[in-house]
């Protein structure tokens, strides 16, 4: 047997300007936020779900756009988006983190998602402890079918993975009390199971909790190229800054985590669009290349609300996804 084939050391050639941003949009839906992108390549079309509003940063207003590519780098969104909005939620009023897989045997796209009960109050926290799993089918990825309520309490962006005919495995943000607060929700990785995706039975212990040296660990994605699982994650730094890390696995139950230096880091030049962020990662097996898609915030703060006024965000405003290529021969 070969040495697994980690991925935390890829070589990235990143793109100066993002694929999808809200400051370029002409989809007045998504001028305020646009981020977290799910993607799928189905035969010479790649396809994306993403997040987005047109209200405030920080609100409870996402919804969930599409958009296709040909090339996996220049993308043409829906032209009927939003495709779901709060109102098709059964429970909570916010669209977060989609994740979605296509089933070749049922012919069926599967989703993910967290949806968000809690709303800010005011003080510029972040919001509230309510979050919890989502489900939903769909046979052409824009008219989905959203399970009546939520299949688990207490997530944040699950990660799935088919694991044979009848078997899931999902890697998810989950506060190991359903009762914890924010910060417990956003410092642990758990590892979960399914034999149909809907129920899930979580790991005693986390994969990963968040060490003093970094604050947060959230928003994890999983690959298993060559028989190794890599894990990406986001975590903020020192100096208001989210950058990307792996831990690696050859069974996906133990883990190397590779903390000392930042797989995918934000540039910190107040120029780019990726200089103060770049967090939930998607990963994208591409032949002879991986593409990682990625949200972006800036180095501003200034933004123009859905009622016409100037407001400000201090953590900065999550309204790019970028992506940066690795070709496999290239790669370290």
């Amino acid at each position: 047997m070969g040495t697994p084939s980690f991925l935390h050391r890829l070589s990235w050639q990143r793109r100066d300007q993002p694929i999808l941003s809200a400051m370029t949009t002409d989809q007045e839906w998504c001028r305020v936020t646009l981020y977290s992108p799910s993607v799928l390549r189905m035969g010479d079309k790649y396809k994306m779900w993403y997040l987005g509003n047109n209200t405030a940063t920080r609100t409870i207003t996402c919804d969930l756009g599409y958009a296709e590519s040909r090339d996996g780098i220049t993308w043409t969104p829906y032209a009927g988006n939003p495709i779901l909005t709060r109102r098709d939620l059964p429970w909570g009023r916010m669209w977060q983190t989609p994740h979605v897989l296509y089933d070749a045997e049922e012919k069926l796209y599967r989703m993910w998602f967290i949806m968000v009960e809690g709303a800010p109050d005011g003080s510029g926290k972040e919001m509230s402890i309510g979050q919890q799993l989502g489900y939903a089918t769909s046979v052409d990825g824009l008219r989905w079918d959203v399970h009546p309520e939520p299949i688990y309490p207490s997530g944040r962006r699950p990660c799935v993975v088919r694991d044979g005919s009848d078997a899931y495995r999902m890697w998810m943000c989950s506060s190991p009390d359903p009762d914890g607060d924010f910060g417990d929700l956003v410092g642990h990785i758990y590892r979960f199971e399914s034999t149909d995706g809907i129920q899930w039975t979580r790991d005693p212990e986390p994969m990963l909790t968040a060490p003093a040296s970094h604050q947060r660990v959230v928003y994890p994605f999983v690959i298993l190229p060559e028989g190794a699982y890599t894990m990406w994650y986001s975590c903020h730094v020192n100096g208001g800054v989210t950058q990307l890390y792996c831990s690696t696995s050859t069974d996906g139950l133990t883990w190397t985590h590779h903390l000392e230096k930042p797989a995918f880091p934000a540039t910190r030049n107040p120029n780019d669009f990726d200089g103060r962020y770049v967090s939930t990662a998607f990963v994208l097996d591409d032949g002879d290349r991986y593409l990682l898609y990625y949200s972006a915030r800036d180095w501003g703060n200034l933004y123009r609300a859905g009622d016409g006024t100037i407001q400000s965000d201090r953590a900065g405003i999550y309204r790019h996804i970028g992506v940066a290529v690795c070709p496999k021969e290239g790669r370290v």
